[in-house]
């Protein structure tokens, strides 16, 4: 049968038998006593911990502001003139963005109409691009087009 240490303190003990069967042994357990004593027991050695994924490129992409997302709006002719100045005055839906919101179930719609009336910043990555984008039937590429021709504005 073979032992090894499951953690550094030494206080779980796995015994493994010809099987592969586990037997988690700790203090108190019957078997503790004579199994923790035994002179063959593998140390420790953690688990190795996977590398993260590669993080999505778009997240570097640098947020716009709420005047520069509202000047994109209006200039990609998906809100008019009167609700890009609404939208940024007041943090006003515009009625092309409307059925969007409506459609999300509560509490999640009075979430989305709140951080669209609040926010300063616009990242690529953030969920509510992508509700928007996708009510606008825009493409990944299109997408990331708005953020990177909009930067200057």
């Amino acid at each position: 049968m073979q032992a090894q240490w499951r953690n550094a303190a030494r206080t779980i003990l796995a015994l493994i038998d010809e099987t592969g069967h586990v037997i988690i042994a700790e203090p108190g357990h019957a078997l503790w006593a004579s199994a923790s004593a035994r002179p063959d027991i593998a140390p420790f050695a953690p688990e190795p911990v996977p590398e993260p994924e590669p993080e999505d490129p778009r997240a570097a992409i640098p947020p716009l502001t709420r005047r520069q997302v509202f000047i994109a709006l209006h200039r990609l002719g998906l809100i008019t003139a009167t609700e890009a100045v609404a939208a940024a005055a007041t943090g006003e839906v515009p009625a092309a963005l409307e059925p969007m919101f409506a459609a999300l179930p509560e509490p999640d719609q009075t979430d989305a109409r709140v951080t669209f009336a609040a926010f300063q910043m616009a990242y690529r990555l953030d969920p509510m691009t992508a509700m928007i984008a996708a009510s606008a039937g825009m493409t990944e590429e299109q997408i990331d087009a708005i953020w990177t021709g909009f930067a200057s504005v």
